[in-house]
């Protein structure tokens, strides 16, 4: 089951979830966060199930924050 296999991401995470998704409620973002060990949640107010560029300006700083200090060795 994929599910289980989320105990295994190792990689900084942000979990990005909109609080006024019709289709998901932000339940199922906290449920996903709380399986990826370490994963940051960010539920944006106003967001639904689709992702406008206006929810950049929010977005952009909280993926920086979780994987900014992230250091991806160079395989060339």
């Amino acid at each position: 089951m994929a599910r289980a296999r989320l105990a295994e991401i190792t990689a900084p995470t942000l979990v990005i979830h909109g609080a006024d998704d019709p289709l998901l409620p932000p339940a199922h973002g906290e449920a996903l966060a709380r399986e990826i060990a370490g994963a940051k949640l960010l539920l944006v107010d106003g967001l639904g199930h689709e992702f406008p560029p206006s929810a950049w300006d929010e977005v952009l700083p909280a993926l920086i924050a979780v994987t900014g200090s992230h250091t991806t060795p160079y395989i060339g």
